[in-house]
């Protein structure tokens, strides 16, 4: 009876476990697309604007306003792709010199995608070259080649005791053809 009694438990907290796993994937699909709006905003203002219709300030503040939008999202941040022969104009323009996550100046590298645009709630991340760990370069470079949005394995938030994930996407110039090769995805990219 006892040995009963746990087989239905067991099912019951398998089935609330599935219903949870739902239940996120579609916040989870609710939140990306204002991100992606985001892109297109950032996209659209920094780039096609000479000079840019946007700054950290503006960028905080439509992210904050907007925040509701993205429930399982606590802190949207744009990092600019940076060629090494870009630097140091890049670094001179910004003011700060780009840092890897140990918070040191970066080494010299082929590219670089440090943070310019923080939500407030992660400004600590600004000048931060994102392609310096590991598992981020990885996850920009297969979200670049591929153009869907990739996420990282749980870790310790920097600053901080709570454990979170990093959601990666590429953003793309408006160039791209409709149906664009993995080598003009790259070529494409941003941020």
């Amino acid at each position: 009876m006892d040995d009963e009694q746990q087989k239905r438990r067991k099912e019951v907290l398998v089935g609330m476990c599935d219903q949870r796993a739902r239940m996120l994937q579609d916040q989870f699909s609710v939140s990306v697309n204002p991100v992606h709006a985001l892109a297109i905003l950032v996209s659209t203002f920094h780039y096609y604007k000479n000079p840019s219709a946007i700054d950290q300030e503006t960028f905080a503040q439509y992210t904050a306003r907007t925040a509701f939008e993205r429930p399982l999202l606590s802190g949207v941040a744009y990092a600019q792709r940076i060629l090494n022969s870009e630097r140091e104009g890049f670094e001179r323009q910004h003011g700060w010199t780009i840092r890897i996550m140990e918070k040191e100046p970066s080494s010299v590298r082929d590219e670089y995608a440090p943070v310019i645009f923080s939500q407030e709630t992660v400004s600590y991340i600004e000048s931060l070259d994102m392609m310096s760990g590991k598992e981020d370069r990885e996850n920009i470079l297969r979200a670049r080649a591929t153009g869907k949005e990739v996420l990282t394995s749980p870790f310790r938030l920097l600053n901080s005791h709570h454990l979170g994930v990093v959601l990666t996407f590429s953003v793309y110039n408006s160039n791209l053809p409709s149906n664009p090769t993995v080598k003009e995805l790259i070529e494409a990219t941003t941020g």
